[in-house]
This record gives C-alpha cells, structure tokens and sequence, in this order.
C-alpha cells in the first residue's frame, strides 16, 4: 500500500486521478462491486460498541475503513459520525480500523494503537462503533482490495438483503444513496451500471490520456466526451457521476463550452464537493478567462460555500472562501455582490481575530471594489 496516496486530506481530484493510474492503487483486475453480497465481517477485535459478526437480514450497515496515518479519514470524522448519529435508530454504522503497519506504528498491536488514538483530540471526534481489523488485514483483503480503488477512506452500505449497495472514497453522496436504501428505493442493477459506465470512462483517462501527448491524447479526450455524454443520455439523472470528467475533455477540446458544464455541476445536488472544488481550482490557473467563464465560477463558488461538513477542505464558509468569491464576482461584473461579499469576510476576519495586516488587506480590496 502507498501511504502517500491515501495520506491527505486536500488531495486534488485530478492528482488522484494521475496518481491511482501510477500505483497498485488503482485495481483493473475487479472481483467486488455493487450487488455483490457483502464479504463476512471478521475482525480482530471491537474497540467500541458491541461485536457483530455477520449482517442480519433486515437491517442495513454502513462500514467505513479508516487508519490512524489517514488524513483523509480523519477529517471525514465529523461528518461520518453526523450521520451515524441521525441515523443511529434505523442503519449501523461500524468503523473498521485496518492496514495500522503501513503507517509509524508498524509491529505495534493495533488494538492498543486505535485505543490510545481514539483518546487524542483527532480521534475523539469519531463517535461510532470501532473495531480493528488485525496484523493479517483479512477485512481490508476481502473488502478494499478487490475494488477499482483500493485506499482509504471506503465507505460501503450494506442493504437489508446483506448485499452490497454503495460504495465510494468519498461521502458526499452517503446520505442520499443511504436515504434511498431505507426506502428500499435503490436499483441495485442501475447503480451497479452507473459505477461501471464512470469506472470505463476512467479507463480511457488513465490508461490513455494521462499518458499519451499531441494528437492522440486529443483523441483520447474526444473518446472521453463522447462517452460521457453518452453516460448522460443513458442516465440523465446521473449526470454528476461523470461531470468532472466531461469537464475535464472540453477544458482540453473547446474551452467555450466550459462554463455551461460548470454551470451543470454547480447545479446538480449530486455533484462531489472535490469535484467541485477542483474544476474552479483547474479553471482559475487558465490566463484567458472571459466574463462568461467568471460568471459560471459564481456558480461553482456559491455551491462550495454550501458544505456543512467541510473538515476536508472542500467548500464550507471561511474567510478565503468569501475573499475568492468576491473576487470572482467583481471579475464577473457584479460589483454589488463583490462588496457584500468582501464584507463578509471581513467580518468573519474579526470573529477569527485575523491579524491586523489581514484585515488591512481586506478592506483595501473592498476598498477597491467599492471604487
């Protein structure tokens, strides 16, 4: 396992993406997806909360894989627990601790390790029922490494039929699948399809784009368009899943077009915060934005400051993320809001207690916008 990869909790989309093309993270050869019937839920030991040893049928599980070297797992700590706990009447949801001696704590028992951890002031934050996986890692063989991506965080949802429902590195769309699952609304055929329809579009990013320069790799984001929009008409409430991606070919192909896939994005409550997060950051590094593209931004930016769980870095109120969408808008012509906007941030820069040469800054860009 390459600690790097999984270590972090702000690692940029398209840095995943290169990154999961290069290493034993990313799995072509895949024996565990939706619809599968969940793998036996053997552990070493329950830290927390009461040993289960198999899904009863009926009732529904969420089991998210963490390590105490994740960065990424602890800052998704707030939210997974947010949701065991509004949930903790209808759904289980168990913490499995596992790969302990691919971090600094290798050959130490990693029961004591969690122990000792979920003392300290990042770990107390995870409220739910934790167990440890072992020195073997038998759970994060049987669960983690049979799937595309094989790092942590992974989140999985267990139906009321024991099989396998959900599953993403990222829980933005947790509850939403999860709300569907209670409902025994979820098609586990469509999911299972829509997973597969993204995972072959990935293909053609890794093992092509990513890879190849010039004329083919122009090809190769042609043959990422293509089948991304025809992912759309197959699934067009579904459109999210394959968004940053469309995104990411017309950024390459016909800039033009840009805003109105930003605008899509910003739009669609399905869209990945670190989706979103990562087309305004790869937007913003171009020197040849226009109006149009500055106004699709707006979008994009107003969406971000959306996220109630923003731990990971992705979105959420701040004094930068004001400050950026201020300026976003007074680069999109809209000065009024530039103002309101800075004013914000400014305030929130005094509950913060910024420093002097902070707020100084800020007033003299309102300052300006006002002007």
């Amino acid at each position: 396992m390459e600690k790097y990869f999984i270590k972090g909790a702000k690692l940029a989309s398209v840095l995943l993406l290169i990154t999961l093309s290069s290493t034993a993270q990313f799995n072509k050869n895949v024996t565990l997806r939706i619809g599968d019937t969940a793998p036996q839920l053997k552990v070493e030991a329950f830290i927390r909360g009461k040993p289960v040893t198999k899904f009863e049928k009926g009732k529904v599980y969420v089991v998210d894989f963490w390590a105490t070297w994740c960065g990424g797992c602890i800052a998704s700590f707030p939210h997974i627990s947010y949701l065991a706990n509004k949930y903790k009447n209808s759904v289980h949801f168990i913490s499995v601790d596992s790969y302990e001696d691919a971090g600094e704590h290798k050959g130490e028992d990693p029961a004591q390790v969690v122990k000792t951890f979920l003392k300290t002031p990042i770990g107390q934050p995870l409220t739910l029922d934790v167990c440890v996986d072992g020195t073997d890692n038998a759970m994060y063989t049987n669960w983690v490494k049979p799937l595309r991506r094989n790092g942590f965080p992974t989140t999985f949802i267990i139906d009321q039929d024991g099989k396998l429902a959900w599953m993403d590195v990222n829980l933005d769309n947790l509850e939403w699948a999860l709300q569907l699952v209670l409902a025994k609304k979820w098609d586990l055929n469509k999911a299972a399809a829509v997973m597969k329809g993204r995972d072959d579009i990935e293909d053609i990013l890794f093992f092509k784009a990513f890879r190849e320069k010039g004329e083919q790799e122009k090809k190769s984001y042609q043959e990422v368009l293509k089948e991304s929009e025809a992912f759309e008409e197959r699934f067009p409430d579904r459109k999210a899943a394959v968004a940053f991606y469309k995104f990411m070919a017309l950024a390459e192909l016909d800039k033009p077009q840009v805003p109105a896939i930003l605008e899509q994005m910003a739009a669609d409550p399905l869209s990945k915060y670190i989706n979103l997060d990562d087309a305004n950051g790869l937007t913003l590094r171009r020197n040849d934005l226009t109006k149009r593209d500055y106004e699709a931004l707006v979008k994009v930016q107003e969406r971000l400051l959306t996220n109630e769980h923003n731990g990971t870095g992705h979105g959420g109120k701040s004094v930068k993320a004001y400050e950026n969408l201020a300026d976003t808008y007074w680069k999109a012509g809209q000065g009024t809001q530039a103002v309101a906007t800075q004013e914000k941030a400014i305030a929130m820069a005094k509950v913060k207690n910024a420093t002097d040469q902070k707020l100084d800054s800020l007033l003299r860009t309102l300052k300006r916008y006002k002007g």
